[in-house]
Formats: C-alpha cells, structure tokens, sequence
C-alpha cells in the first residue's frame, strides 16, 4: 500500500513564493512532522449487523516528542458504486465499529491529520460487507406441516443454519418443493440486475430476494418475457443456466427451461434484459412449439448453447449461443448411442457434470429407459453435440434401478448413484468392469447431489439427505473415494446438519452479499 501525503498548506506556501518573491538567498528550513500510516490489513470481509471491525493500525512519527493531542483521526468508507453513501464509521485512532453499512463493496481510508501545521496523511484498505445469508447452501424442501420451505447453511462468518426462511416473507404457502435455483455472484456491476434466486414448487416460481428472501407475488417468470407466441398464463422454471462451476459466478447468458416445457434463452444481458421466443421449435418447424424434458443439457465449464430433450419426437436438439430454433442432431450406424432415440425408450434422468472424458469443460449424462425390454442405458456427451460414449446397463447388477426416482452421476468416477428407500446403491457401468455395490443408511434418503459450484475439493463431494420424523431433514456431506476398484464414501462430521425440511433440492450460493 502507498503512503498518501497531501501537503495542502506547504503547496500553497510554496506557489506564493515563488510566484511573488526573489530569491533572496537566505531559507529558514523547519523539520515536517512525517506520519507513517500501515498495518490496516490488506482487506476484510464482514457481516453486516453481527460483526464488529477493529483495526489496530501502526503509526510511525518522525518527531516522537510531539503530543498525540495534536492529531484528529477519521475512519472513512466509500463505497464501489454510486448507490452506496460514503460515510464516517470512526474519529478514534483504533477503530472499533459494530457493523451497519449497507452490504456491498467498500475502501476504507484512515485519515490523520496534524492540527498543527494542516497536513493530511492516510492509508486504505478494502472492505467488504455480506449479509450472514451470502454464503452457504440452500436447502428447499417440505416443512412438518407439508408445505415448501427454504432453509440455509449459511457459512459467511461462523456457519450457522438459518430455518424456515419462506415463512411469512410475502409469499403464499406453496406444495411440491421442485428446485432452488441461485442464479450465481456478480463479477459486474452491469449483471447485479439479473442476479435472482429462485423458488421452484409444482404449483409456482418466484423469484426472492437473494439476501433476505423476501418476494411478492408479482416475482414470477412471466413478466420477464416478450413473445409473440401464445404461451400459457403461468411458467414456472423448474431449471437454469445459470453460472460456472467451481466458483458459481453468473454467466453473461442464461438459458431457462419451464415445467410447462417452455426454454427461454438470453444470449447477454449487454444486449437484452427480456427473453424473447422461446427456443424450444426446431429449424425445420419454426412455428410449432415441442414440449422440453425439464432439464438443459450444457457445460458447466463454460456455457455455450447447450442441448434439449424433444419429449414429442423422443430426440436430442441442439441449441447454440445465439440461436432463436433447434437443429436436429444426426446419428451414424456405429455411433455409440442414438439422438433420436428408437420406439419405447426415453430420458427418464439428465445431469451435467465436470467429467473430463474427451477434454472440454464437463461432459453431460442422460439415463435412458427401454420400455419393452425395460432395459436401461447410459449416454455420456457434450453440449455441444459430440458424442463421447454409451453404456447398456447391467441390469443383474443394477438391482431394482427400476424402483429408484433419485439418480446422480460422479464426475471423476464411472459411477451411477440411485436410491431406493434407505438404500443408496452404487453402478459402475465401466464397461467389462461393471460392479454394484451398496450402503444402507439410518432413514430414507431423499436425496443425491455431487457438489460442482462451490469450487470446494475436487468435484467428490457428495451430499445426501435423510429423513425422518425426529430429527427432521438431516444433510450429510461425503467424500467420494478416488480407488476405482472399490466405493468408498467418507463422511465429513464437520459438514452434517440436522432439523432440516425434508430435502428435495440443495444449491450453492456464493453471493457478493
């Protein structure tokens, strides 16, 4: 950091000088009184309305004789944006403040200046204020009452966990608990707009506010759009696309899929804040809308375009950046799976993930179900329409696939997790190498998810929810290991958490505030 030195009364004195006077020859020369200002730490990050900011900061005097009466001190905040006030937080020389600045970015001056001769002397530093509700997990489920309630582990100073966050909050009692959807932190001032969190039930979405989840009911989806489609009065996303894995910042594009089937793409908020036709028609039938899997296959890495599942025609389409159709997708003989997919079979699990097969920035996983056979199959590929590889499930090792509803795909293992009841099972459809093995825990398990925002470990971690009546929802964080001969979960005792809602959806919030 530099040392800032305004020398206002001394410049002025000298101007004059020279301006009005000869240069006699004769100079009287008086030792300035230097001040050091350091030691105010190179940044800190604070919770608004819990945190109290002391700073400490070392003063070095060139003329240790002088009284200390002599100096006046100010703590001064400024903040990053104009909306912010710059403000006075401190006129003793520690600063001792108990946090109540609005949340957001700041640069913090100490200012010590010398009653005696005028002169100004200072340091910065920078500051940032969060809300306790700007880093954790989301956690969206029902409540005891059977209704769809949001509780947080927030974890931006001392991890806590925050219950029951949709109770009174503006909005009406919803059932059938979907997603939540935290659309991903803000690098620009310009995308702050867009940043939203989501709320999505079978009955309807809303869109909160991310820091303290307050909404109305005018905080729909709807408003959003301007289309020259008729589409129905209500659409509810169910999915987005919405930021980067591993440290959750917001893309410049977004891509929405609806429950009614609808998908909405903006290619830059730069260029438009309102999403125009939907996306979901093909080149070929640009004036008739199919109906979407409730999912958008794309990469987490980095999203461009992406992919969508035709429920009408059973096939993959693709979608680019700036595409307004979908194209269709061509398959060859010896493909390793189809995209248009033959009679009887169709997605019944999608999940983008950071596996690294065939380079890129993740590769995309589709279960597959044959209903005259009832047999099951795996497609592994990118979004951009490569396919990487497929997989016939063993279906004498896969044991009772058939009775699971919750599935996930490991990122760096060849491994399929489903649940049936308590039982987490466990494929590794690695082909001649298929294995299954299976974990049995305390209560039924009501849910599954690999952790690929957060930017924590390297994408093996799993959580897992469990519940029951006592205890509540209960969310487990677990280790996957990394020996591909066996399975092996290891459960983190630092990161479980008890008195949850019944969990259906978690998602990682790494907010500016």
């Amino acid at each position: 950091m530099k040392r800032v030195i305004l020398f206002f009364l001394t410049s002025v004195f000298i101007c004059l000088a020279v301006a009005c006077y000869d240069d006699k020859g004769s100079y009287n020369y008086k030792d300035v009184n230097e001040i050091e200002v350091d030691s105010l730490g190179k940044s800190h990050s604070v919770i608004f309305k819990k945190d109290t900011l002391k700073i400490t900061p070392l003063l070095k005097f060139t003329e240790d004789s002088l009284s200390l009466d002599r100096y006046v001190y100010e703590w001064l905040v400024v903040p990053s944006t104009e909306e912010l006030t710059r403000k006075v937080i401190g006129t003793e020389r520690d600063l001792n403040y108990f946090v109540e600045l609005e949340p957001g970015a700041y640069t913090l001056y100490l200012k010590v200046r010398d009653k005696s001769t005028g002169l100004l002397w200072m340091n910065y530093t920078s500051l940032v204020v969060r809300t306790a509700t700007s880093l954790g997990w989301l956690v969206i489920g029902e409540d005891v009452e059977g209704f769809v309630n949001l509780d947080m582990v927030a974890m931006a100073g001392d991890t806590m966990v925050l219950y029951n966050q949709l109770s009174n909050n503006g909005l009406p009692r919803l059932k059938d608990p979907k997603r939540v959807v935290y659309t991903g932190r803000v690098r620009m001032s310009s995308y702050a707009p867009h940043e939203r969190l989501w709320i999505a039930t079978g009955e309807r979405s809303y869109h909160v506010n991310p820091s303290t989840f307050e909404g109305d009911l005018a905080s729909t989806f709807e408003p959003l759009v301007y289309s020259y489609f008729e589409l129905p009065q209500q659409l509810n996303p169910v999915y987005m696309i919405t930021k980067a894995a591993g440290n959750g910042v917001m893309n410049s594009s977004r891509t929405v899929v609806c429950e009614e089937g609808h998908v909405f793409h903006l290619s830059s908020f730069l260029s438009s804040s309102e999403y125009a036709d939907p996306i979901n028609r093909t080149t070929d039938s640009p004036n008739v809308l199919f109906k979407a899997y409730p999912y958008i296959f794309a990469s987490l890495g980095y999203a461009s375009g992406g992919i969508l599942y035709n429920t009408d025609k059973n096939q993959f389409v693709r979608y680019t950046s700036y595409s307004t159709t979908c194209s269709s997708l061509s398959d060859k003989a010896d493909d390793a799976f189809p995209w248009v997919q033959p009679e009887g079979r169709t997605l019944v699990y999608g999940e983008n993930t950071m596996d690294t097969e065939g380079g890129g920035n993740g590769n995309s996983f589709a279960l597959m179900k044959d209903a005259g056979t009832n047999g099951y199959y795996i497609y592994k590929f990118k979004a951009s329409g490569q396919k990487v590889a497929g997989y016939e499930v063993n279906k004498s090792l896969a044991t009772d696939i058939d009775k699971a509803e919750l599935f996930a795909f490991a990122s760096n293992r060849s491994i399929l997790l489903y649940v049936v009841g308590k039982t987490l099972h466990a494929y590794d459809y690695k082909r001649d190498y298929e294995k299954k093995y299976s974990i049995e825990m305390e209560d039924e398990i009501t849910m599954v998810k690999f952790d690929v925002f957060s930017g924590y470990g390297d994408y093996n971690d799993l959580y897992v929810a469990t519940y029951n009546s006592i205890m509540g929802g209960t969310l487990q964080k677990y280790v996957l290991g990394t020996d591909q001969n066996t399975f092996e979960l290891k459960p983190d005792e630092k990161c479980k958490w008890s008195g949850l809602v019944k969990v259906k959806d978690i998602d990682w919030k790494n907010g500016n505030q």
